[in-house]
């Protein structure tokens, strides 16, 4: 098992490594360039951390975006399938779970799919690793302009006439028991756009 996590750590710092380079290239969602958009960061409570204490926030960063992309991607996928039994307990928990879940039953009993993908750059704005359980939050510049909520019997878009499609999402991260990194909180804040 101590071999095992060691491993996973060790990848999630090659990957944390390559996010920082993909994110600081990126600089932004879309073209704009606005001072609302994520950068990435990863703090402690801790004032000095040690290198151990470093390499852990960075590990429990990666993990944490990691579980936030496939909790966007498997939404997004049972979304445009119209499946509300989708399983995304792997990526997702209470209090969110629910919440997503109802969504997308709401969306089936009204005959709704959505196509197209939506673009997403995330970035850890905070995580604690100086006390179980780990946490992270991170923020999205969620940009909908190419993914539609249309009617499955028509395929015409039922998307509201001037909703934003350009906004900041704000989520919550937690490492479980199981060393799996799942979604507790997701925020949509429409009216802050990026």
């Amino acid at each position: 098992m101590t071999a095992t996590v060691s491993r996973i750590r060790r990848a999630d710092v090659r990957v944390t490594a390559w996010l920082a380079v993909i994110v600081a290239g990126v600089a932004g969602c879309g073209n704009d360039k606005s001072d609302a958009t994520p950068s990435p960061t990863t703090s402690s409570s801790s004032a000095a951390p040690s290198s151990t204490a470093g390499a852990e926030n960075t590990a429990a960063s990666a993990a944490a975006l990691a579980a936030y992309r496939n909790y966007v991607r498997a939404y997004v996928t049972a979304s445009n399938k119209g499946d509300y039994n989708a399983k995304l307990d792997r990526f997702v928990a209470d209090p969110a779970l629910p919440t997503v879940r109802q969504d997308l039953l709401i969306k089936f009993q009204q005959g709704l799919i959505t196509e197209g993908e939506p673009s997403s750059t995330p970035a850890v704005r905070s995580v604690d690793t100086s006390r179980r359980p780990f946490t992270a939050e991170i923020e999205d510049c969620f940009d909908t302009g190419t993914w539609d909520v249309v009617s499955k019997k028509t395929g015409r878009s039922v998307r509201t006439e001037g909703q934003a499609t350009r906004y900041v999402v704000t989520a919550k991260a937690e490492l479980f028991d199981d060393g799996q990194w799942r979604i507790r909180e997701v925020n949509a804040q429409r009216e802050r756009p990026c």
